[in-house]
């Protein structure tokens, strides 16, 4: 059985238009166009595998960048995160972000390493 309200189509360029309308009809389902998200993750990985998974690099930016503008109070001081803080956070959080990523694809090397650059700028 196929769920119609949960599945989608997705064709290749070199299908033809007569067969994608014959598979639709037939299946009753919508094609895509676009490569949609399943559980955070893109469905589907072409050759542009860096700009793929930009949104892992975006995500960890975007927290780093939250740790420098707002200092951390303490009794009504304010204080910049500690190097053990820094630590604490680059291993619990950052670190994290890209595990279940991993965990289904191989990540492009250059992605890690701007990944990587970037926690030594953070740190």
């Amino acid at each position: 059985m196929i769920n119609k309200s949960k599945t989608t189509l997705f064709f290749s360029k070199n299908t033809d238009a007569q067969i994608m309308e014959e598979i639709k009809l037939s299946l009753r389902v919508p094609a895509i166009q676009h490569y949609e998200k399943y559980l955070g993750l893109p469905s589907f990985v072409g050759r542009g595998k860096k700009a793929c998974f930009a949104q892992i690099k975006e995500r960890i930016w975007a927290k780093m960048q939250g740790w420098k503008e707002k200092p951390l109070s303490q009794a009504g001081k304010e204080k910049l995160l500690s190097q053990a803080g820094k630590e604490v956070m680059i291993k619990a959080i950052v670190e994290s972000i890209p595990t279940y990523s991993m965990s289904v694809f191989k990540l492009p090397v250059g992605l890690c390493k701007d990944i990587e650059a970037m926690i030594r700028k953070f740190w």
